[in-house]
């Protein structure tokens, strides 16, 4: 086992793309270390370059204590799981298992017993003299799973390992290879384009945009306290509402948030907890609003009530989604990164312009019918700002 460390690596492919502008990373002896980010963000390359099927173009990279640039894919002591499961079809499970053994030149005996443990290990004993054709899509994986783990590597690399199964199987396997990593104690890099895979396998999770790594904490911190609006809006199913608004302070410390014709009122206590926003100047801002954070009131008035109709309901058996209609402009990453170079003018134009589609998840579930008018409460203690730039402004949970 060995930790992996990027320092400034970086990919510039020879037309003179920039792929990944520079990674600086440590993934700790162990761990189970997940990639996550959009197609095109950078994450498959960052894999291909730790195990040496892409060249780094500059920086260093590190196992262990060793800095790999100029080695090989067979020098780097790791071992990779593919999307495709790339095994022999003429072999079978336990050919298939101890090939690369067989080119290292091991002894019959001890392919055999590294084989019989990992079959044992993976639930593939009674299946070790079946060929890939008499195997379903998660056995073939767990025996893509198990060739990888006889080379006893220093790490494991899996380059999203579960697209080509099923729904119900990915959740199968994901816990499976969850518990295999833990039980293994292998340093293990995992890709995925699932916010789901990554927020339940990772020990932490680096979010990546544009060859940059946005994030890299643990998923209940990446959820809870997002450091840009990015990440705040990857992370999460239902995603987070991002909307567009207009600041005010008051007299008393409290402050309030243009959502379209009404007002939500945050407390001074709230105000105090978010750093940065008891100073922040009036005008533009960026909100975030967690669907969990919609309670369904009908009986309810204040500052903090809004009155939308339903657009489409998803009764998903202990919970609803509830799709509104707001009155609000909807907020992007892209939508931040372009009001950071408008006037005062037109930001306070565009904060109160446009409208947006909603979620509301209601647990218990409640029946609602679409196109029926409805009253929300918004739990303003748990909202998200970030400021022109995109970037958070505090934590904005409560402690």
């Amino acid at each position: 086992m060995a930790s992996i460390t990027y320092d400034k690596v970086r990919k510039v492919y020879p037309d003179g793309t920039e792929a990944i502008p520079a990674i600086d990373l440590e993934v700790k002896d162990g761990e189970f270390m997940v990639f996550v980010g959009p197609s095109g963000c950078g994450k498959s390359t960052a894999l291909r370059m730790t195990a040496g099927l892409e060249d780094i173009s500059s920086g260093r990279l590190y196992i262990g204590d060793d800095v790999v640039n100029a080695k090989s894919p067979q020098e780097r002591d790791i071992a990779m799981v593919f999307q495709d499961y790339a095994l022999y079809p003429h072999m079978t499970v336990r050919q298939n298992m101890g090939f690369a053994l067989r080119m290292m030149r091991l002894p019959s005996d001890e392919i055999r017993r590294r084989v019989d443990e990992a079959a044992e290990r993976l639930s593939l004993t009674a299946l070790l003299e079946r060929t890939p054709k008499n195997l379903s899509g998660g056995q073939r994986q767990r025996v893509a799973m198990g060739r990888a783990i006889v080379r006893q590597p220093a790490a494991f690399l899996m380059d999203e390992p579960l697209s080509n199964l099923d729904a119900k199987l990915r959740v199968q396997m994901r816990a499976e290879i969850d518990a295999l990593q833990h039980q293994l104690g292998v340093t293990t890099l995992y890709v995925t384009h699932d916010q789901v895979e990554a927020m339940t396998m990772g020990d932490r999770v680096a979010v990546m945009k544009n060859g940059r790594i946005q994030q890299c904490a643990p998923p209940q911190e990446l959820y809870e306290n997002p450091a840009n609006v990015f990440v705040a809006g990857f992370i999460g199913s239902p995603k987070m509402n991002l909307f567009h608004s207009v600041l005010r302070h008051d007299p008393d410390g409290s402050v309030r948030l243009k959502f379209g014709p009404q007002d939500l009122h945050i407390s001074p206590a709230s105000v105090a907890r978010i750093r940065g926003l008891g100073t922040y100047p009036e005008g533009p801002i960026t909100v975030g609003l967690r669907p969990e954070s919609l309670q369904y009131t009908p009986d309810a008035s204040g500052d903090r009530s809004i009155d939308v109709t339903v657009n489409v309901v998803e009764m998903l058996g202990n919970e609803s989604l509830i799709h509104f209609v707001a009155p609000v402009e909807q907020a992007s990453d892209a939508d931040v990164r372009d009001r950071a170079q408008a006037s005062d003018e037109e930001e306070s134009l565009l904060a109160g312009a446009g409208s947006s589609v909603m979620v509301a998840r209601l647990v218990p579930p409640v029946r609602l019918a679409e196109g029926q008018g409805v009253r929300l409460t918004v739990d303003t203690d748990r909202l998200y700002l970030f400021d022109a730039q995109g970037q958070a402004l505090g934590p904005a949970r409560t402690p």
